[in-house]
Order: structure tokens, then C-alpha cells, then sequence
């Protein structure tokens, strides 16, 4: 390795006696070059070091992602990637070649980033699968069998429901409720309509829709702590989960007790 950067190392691993340091200290005043060099082996640390990565604003480390971000940089896969890194910036700083070790470095932190979206991709992902598997669309019930004189507005907002077709299915709900007193509106429209705005990721009126459902004064309120999860966990919306789930899990006749007792051992994993 060349000797300017062996000092440089040996400056930033503070391994210099009180005299190297000064005198280094004195030729970076004068020597943009050796500073720029001090500068681009401080960047380097960075990518490789995990210690370096929590400097600054300690309480971003506190979110769920953070600490699980933490772990992982602590990893066997994380640690890997760490030393092999490592060794491709060292084995460029012995060519003594700035621009090919600025050219490596860019490789590192490109491949570091990618890591980390990955890791975050992934975390998204599980609560997606989990909102697949949890929000019990076959389980829904029919409106297609009502015999009121409105049935044609609530057929019409399930096909579209069905078809996937979520917007048309909002407006074809809303109809019906304003076509008929509230006293009298089937509260399953609220699981539908509430449903449409979560897949529209317009999780403040989906709440709304739930709200209403817990208000509607029928058997079907005691679903709203349930929809209400869904829409949370659609969301990643990690503490208000947590929050409604324990909801349904502070009495065993809660609907779906089971199930919510099952997806809070899956957000644990």
C-alpha cells in the first residue's frame, strides 16, 4: 500500500503517536491532495463499517425498521458483503489509481444501497402477503341476494367489487346509502366499500367506512377491530396494528380472535 495511505489509515484508526498526528495534521493545511485522499478513505469506512452507520440522529434507530435494518447489517449475508467490499477497495488502493478507487467505491455503495432497498422490499412484502391471506375476501358476504328495491345498486357494487373495479364499486355504494335512511342500510356495504378504499390506498376513508360499520348497531360491528387491522397492516403501519390486535385479543369472543392471534405470531417473526 502506498505510505500516504498507510498514514491515512494509521490516522484514522488513531494508531499514530502525538508527534505523527501533529505533523499529519500540520501537511493537511497545506496538502489538498492528502485531504481529499483523508476524505475519500472516510467515505470508504463508511460503506464497510457498521459502527459509522449509526452516527448521527440516534433516534431514527428506534422504528421497527431501523433495529431490523440493525440486525441484518450484523448478519452473516450482511457481513459478507461488508468484507468483500473491503477487499476490492484495498486491492484498488495498491494501484495508487484515485479515479479506478472512486470507481470502486461507487460499486460498493451502489451495491450497499441495493441491499438495503432489498431488505426494506422485502419487510413491505410480508405485510402484503400477510393482508393477502388475512383480509378473507372468499369469506365476504353476498349482497346479491337481497330482495329490497335498491338490490340492483348493490349487485351492481359487488360485480364491480368482484371485477376489481374498486372506484366504480365506491360510487355504486355510495348510491345505495344515499338512497336509502341509514337506519336501514345493509353493513356489510361498509366491509365493501371500506375494502375498495384500502385497495385504493385511501386508508383515511377506509377507516371511515369502519367506523361506520362499528356504529351500525348489528351483529356485523363487532368486525370493524378486524377490518381495521387489515387496513393497518395494509398500511405497515406497524404500532396501530399491534394496537388493534390486541383489541381483538382482550376477549376470546372477539371476531376472529383466532386469526388475530395467529397474524400477531406472524408480524413476531
Amino acid at each position: 500500500m502506498s505510505d500516504f495511505l498507510t498514514e491515512i489509515d494509521k490516522y484514522l484508526d488513531d494508531t499514530m503517536s502525538s508527534e505523527e498526528k501533529k505533523a499529519f495534521e500540520d501537511r493537511l493545511r497545506t496538502d489538498s491532495f492528502l485531504a481529499e485522499e483523508l476524505k475519500l478513505q472516510k467515505d470508504i469506512r463508511l460503506i464497510y463499517e457498521d459502527k459509522e452507520w449509526i452516527q448521527g440522529n440516534k433516534s431514527v434507530l428506534r422504528s421497527k425498521h431501523a433495529k431490523e435494518l440493525n440486525s441484518f447489517l450484523k448478519s452473516e449475508e450482511a457481513f459478507s458483503l461488508q468484507k468483500t467490499i473491503k477487499e476490492v477497495i484495498l486491492e484498488q488502493q495498491d494501484t495508487n489509481s484515485r479515479n479506478r478507487t472512486f470507481y470502486f467505491v461507487g460499486i460498493a455503495a451502489v451495491l450497499v444501497v441495493l441491499i438495503v432497498i432489498s431488505f426494506f422490499i422485502n419487510s413491505e412484502n410480508k405485510y402484503d402477503q400477510l393482508y393477502s391471506q388475512y383480509i378473507q375476501l372468499d369469506s365476504l358476504p353476498s349482497l346479491v341476494t337481497r330482495g329490497e328495491q335498491d338490490t340492483q345498486l348493490i349487485i351492481k357494487g359487488q360485480m364491480y367489487f368482484e371485477d376489481q373495479k374498486y372506484e366504480e364499486a365506491i360510487r355504486a355504494f355510495s348510491e345505495y346509502r344515499n338512497s336509502i335512511t341509514s337506519k336501514s342500510i345493509e353493513p356489510s356495504v361498509y366491509v365493501y366499500t371500506g375494502i375498495s378504499y384500502i385497495e385504493l390506498r385511501d386508508f383515511e376513508n377506509a377507516l371511515k367506512q369502519f367506523e361506520l360499520l362499528s356504529k351500525s348497531n348489528t351483529l356485523h360491528s363487532k368486525k370493524a377491530n378486524w377490518y381495521r387491522a387489515m387496513v393497518y397492516l395494509k398500511q405497515n403501519n406497524d404500532k396501530e396494528l399491534r394496537n388493534t390486535l390486541q383489541l381483538i385479543l382482550s376477549n376470546v369472543e372477539n371476531y376472529n380472535f383466532q386469526e388475530a392471534l395467529e397474524l400477531v405470531n406472524k408480524i413476531d417473526k
